[in-house]
């Protein structure tokens, strides 16, 4: 009887098809983090702060991250903490630009007991100018 052909003993292993950049993950844009978090439940002014604090925390941490060059990461680090820090005021200064319901309603409120005071008092005051403008024109009247 014949043998049958042995296999090679050597199987060879199946290369792997590796293109780097299949191997980097495609970030997500700001639209689709805010768009994730509304899935969540979160309002649109919640979820952009949530990005906003994921986002920093992230960047905090590539920029804390050292190698061992500490000293000149570490003034790297703090003038980058300082930009995002400033960039992140300023954002949040155009988030807190415009009044919320509440500070509308108190501002109203305060604009509305304002108004009504000015109108009470402002009969009295008129008054008081009549008075004064014709006691000034009977004494001039008198003495000719």
């Amino acid at each position: 009887m014949e043998q049958p052909l042995t296999p090679n003993s050597n199987p060879q292993k199946p290369t792997k098809f590796t293109d780097p950049n299949a191997l980097k993950k495609k970030l997500p844009t700001p639209q689709e983090l805010i768009s994730h978090y509304e899935s969540q439940g979160l309002d649109t002014q919640e979820a952009s702060l949530k990005v906003i604090g994921d986002l920093q925390t992230a960047l905090f941490r590539v920029i804390s991250s050292g190698r061992g060059r500490k000293d000149k990461l570490l003034a790297e680090t703090s003038r980058k903490v300082d930009n995002t820090n400033n960039s992140l005021a300023i954002l949040n200064m155009k988030l807190d630009s415009k009044p919320g319901y509440g500070e509308s309603f108190a501002i109203g409120f305060a604009s509305g007991l304002t108004f009504q005071g000015v109108q009470s008092v402002l009969p009295h005051v008129f008054k008081g100018f009549g008075d004064i403008w014709n006691s000034v024109r009977n004494v001039e009247k008198e003495n000719p």
